[in-house]
């Protein structure tokens, strides 16, 4: 179940989604409902939905200033945002943030039903790579989008220009700053240090399986580039042995 917020500052178009939508039919669990931008503000930050359905227009703190305050520390969240008519210029300025779903107002179950199906069918891609529950006994659980970094880090360890910021700009669109904070938090290393690390492994991996492999060659292989002294450097530091003594073992 994915949990979800309902922002609007009408009261009677609050209770009327809250009990129109058979929420558990989407896959979704209905956790709170807001009032107003800044009451649904700390309510994110309390709880942090996977899902927010928010009105543009309302006193204080309005949709789109909502949607900006909370995509700056919660950018995974899902937003369904609820426009009234001549209000399409704010939901353009939504675009920013990767909204996908307008609903005009009033919205009827239908409408609102398919915005979520939709977004928990993209969620659950997100999360197509959770190990199975009988697997996550000794396994750590990352979320989305750390197990995306790690998904392009291994499939990019022979680039020489793999970076944080590289994936954050090219791959992810997203700020890099958040990105390094949430991979060090959840993977417990620098996105740097995780990367080197995985390099030299790999670089293990090719001298046992092939046997003889030139070092410069080796370090070309796993995003060293041109440096295979740097190469070298490194893979002691980390081995205890130079490339060297382990191709000739």
């Amino acid at each position: 179940m994915y949990s979800v917020l309902l922002v609007d500052d009408e009261r009677t178009i609050l209770e009327g989604i809250s009990t129109i939508v058979d929420w558990e039919a989407q896959g979704t669990k209905l956790i709170g409902t807001a009032r107003n931008g800044v009451e649904a503000l700390n309510f994110i930050q309390e709880n942090q939905p996977d899902i927010v359905i928010s009105d543009i227009m309302m006193p204080g703190l309005d949709g789109i200033q909502l949607l900006k305050k909370t995509y700056e520390t919660y950018p995974l969240i899902k937003w369904i945002i609820l426009s009234g008519y001549g209000e399409f210029d704010y939901a353009q300025a939504a675009m920013k943030f990767g909204v996908k779903h307008y609903l005009l107002k009033p919205c009827n179950e239908e409408k609102i039903s398919k915005a979520l199906q939709d977004i928990v069918l993209e969620l659950s891609q997100q999360k197509k790579h959770y190990p199975n529950d009988a697997e996550v006994d000794n396994k750590p659980k990352y979320s989305s989008v750390v197990l995306n970094m790690i998904e392009i880090i291994e499939s990019q360890l022979d680039n020489p220009l793999l970076s944080l910021q590289q994936i954050a700009k090219e791959e992810l669109f997203m700020n890099g700053e958040y990105l390094g904070k949430q991979f060090k938090k959840e993977v417990g290393k620098r996105f740097s240090t995780y990367v080197r690390n995985r390099r030299i492994e790999r670089a293990l991996e090719i001298i046992e399986k092939e046997g003889d492999v030139r070092v410069y060659e080796l370090a070309e292989r796993i995003g060293f580039g041109n440096n295979p002294q740097y190469f070298s450097q490194i893979f002691k530091k980390i081995t205890g042995h130079t490339p060297s003594d382990m191709i000739r073992s």
